[in-house]
């Protein structure tokens, strides 16, 4: 499926690139490309409004809200709604609910990848059923300009479809700040010319692009359907490994002009589309085009006190982003951030010093560069590519291991300085701080430091039963079980105990926890027994 899935993308390319020179492809975008923004999904809303408005809902829909909501049907559930609840019920997700603890959408890269190739004009026309601004805004956010013309169909009794101006996003059952959303099966009904009048126009000589959208009980699939022959293909993007099995949906596996490609997640299948057709993202990877933009669209001669200053500001601006030092500080910086991501440094290869060496050498030549502006994750991949934790660094000698740890302590520290607020990197500053420490001799001034610094860091790291477990390990060397009790007795660190005994409880540290009375005490109050190899290491007490 992965293979076909591939040559079917590209099959998609290569007709997006034809539909450019001949006035640009159709889009038509359901749900789906907003789920990961944080617009729920049909299914989700059907839930979120019967337990939001429940004296709306009879009690067998809010039973099948908790236990099976395929039974029941969206348009259905809409309908029990006014137009002013519903209206409330999208405001929610689309500009955030603080009450509610639901966050204000944001753009994903399904809207950010759609909006430059409707701003490249792959696609001319994008027909939308969902009520979310989020395209328009992902339009203004990657500088379209002109706007496309935005049309709201949801109020419209009649529209001349002629006469619509592309580019173009038409809003099919209308938009959340307008007069009318269609949610209910009565008004998409009533709806249905005016769909069927759009698909008309539009025409199926175009080439059709549909994503994100399941038709289900939808009277726009009915004027897909009719609109058949579609002399120039029809791509359907479906999430699942099948489309909805009904009569309306039949003719997208049966008709040669159709080609359905399955496995299609909105974000990534878009920016696979836009990475085959070489559309860049400008406004991230060359952001002086839009200050360009500015220089030619603006009649900076319009204000005579302020025009010629705030031109020259662009200017200055569009050079220094020009730069050649400049462009060389990104490109080393896409080097590095490349090299993270890749699966080769992250898994164990057969070539391991490759992976480390290189990685250790990018980060040494980027980081006097960029080091204002690099993030926490660059220290933490940068320090453990000389600590990598494994086998082969086990063997090293203990000189080549204190000095390893030393280097990495040093690269740890200047990330929580440049960002303390990545935790991994408190996380692994703490384990190098104890290794560190286990290395050197009992009667070392320095032991005792690390090891106090490490219980320290442990706190401020994101990894909570972890930085118990390491934080006991110190105790433990430091010999300080009254200091360790006090920790235990902490709220926050006794729930985490009481979740993850198991895993803090290390085989290792067993002996030494069993011979102090103190803790021994203080296990028996907690757990109700003596402390011993056994219930130590199980989650029953």
């Amino acid at each position: 499926m992965s293979e076909n899935r591939d040559e079917l993308l590209k099959h998609l390319a290569a007709s997006l690139k034809d539909a450019k020179e001949d006035g640009g492809a159709i889009l038509l975008v359901g749900a789906g490309i907003s789920v990961s923004a944080g617009i729920p999904p049909a299914f989700k809303l059907m839930k979120i409004a019967i337990e939001n408005f429940p004296n709306y809902f009879t009690e067998e829909e809010q039973r099948l809200a908790q236990e099976d909501l395929s039974q029941l049907q969206y348009n259905d559930i809409m309908t029990k709604l006014s137009n002013v609840k519903r209206k409330e019920l999208f405001k929610w997700f689309i500009e955030g609910n603080k009450d509610k603890g639901i966050e204000k959408a944001k753009l994903n890269f399904a809207h950010i990848a759609i909006a430059e190739l409707l701003k490249q004009c792959y696609f001319s026309r994008i027909l939308t059923v969902n009520f979310d601004p989020l395209l328009i805004h992902a339009c203004y956010m990657v500088g379209m300009y002109p706007f496309p013309a935005i049309y709201d169909l949801g109020a419209m009794g009649k529209v001349n479809a002629e006469l619509l101006h592309d580019p173009s996003i038409v809003y099919l059952n209308g938009q959340h700040v307008g007069f009318v959303q269609r949610n209910t099966t009565d008004q998409l009904k009533a709806h249905k010319e005016t769909l069927t009048q759009i698909v008309r126009s539009t025409g199926c000589n175009k080439t059709w692009v549909v994503a994100g959208y399941s038709g289900e009980n939808d009277p726009l699939m009915e004027a897909l359907t009719e609109l058949r022959p579609y002399n120039n293909w029809l791509y359907w993007l479906e999430y699942g490994n099948q489309v909805l099995q009904k009569d309306s949906h039949h003719f997208l596996e049966s008709d040669e002009e159709c080609k359905v490609i399955y496995g299609c997640d909105a974000d990534e299948t878009f920016m696979e589309i836009a990475e085959l057709l070489s559309c860049s993202l400008d406004f991230i990877e060359q952001p002086y085009t839009e200050l360009e933009l500015y220089t030619k669209e603006i009649n900076f001669n319009t204000s005579k006190s302020k025009g010629y200053q705030l031109l020259s500001k662009v200017k200055n601006y569009i050079s220094i982003l020009k730069n050649d030092t400049v462009i060389n500080k990104f490109k080393l910086a896409e080097i590095v951030t490349d090299y993270i991501g890749n699966e080769e440094f992250h898994s164990d290869s057969d070539d391991l010093n490759y992976s480390k060496e290189k990685l250790i050498s990018t980060c040494e030549e980027l980081y006097p560069l960029l080091k204002e502006s690099l993030s926490g994750e660059f220290f933490f991949w940068w320090a453990g590519a000389y600590c990598p934790l494994n086998k082969e660094f086990d063997s090293k000698f203990i000189d080549e291991k204190i000095s390893a740890f030393e280097k990495a302590l040093e690269i740890t520290q200047l990330g929580i300085k440049q960002d303390p607020s990545f935790g991994g990197n408190f996380h692994f500053c703490g384990i190098y701080q104890l290794e560190l420490a286990k290395l050197l001799k009992m009667n070392d001034l320095r032991k005792k430091e690390l090891l106090h610094n490490a219980i320290q860091n442990f706190r401020l790291s994101d990894d909570y039963a972890e930085h118990v477990m390491y934080s006991l390990e110190c105790y433990i060397l430091l010999e300080e079980f009254n200091q360790l009790i006090d920790y235990f007795n902490e709220t926050p660190t006794l729930q985490i105990i009481k979740s993850h005994k198991v895993l803090i409880f290390q085989e290792e540290y067993i002996p030494a926890l069993i011979q102090n009375n103190d803790f021994c005490a203080w296990y028996k109050s907690i757990f109700h027994t003596a402390p011993n190899e056994i219930n130590m290491r199980s989650t029953d007490g």
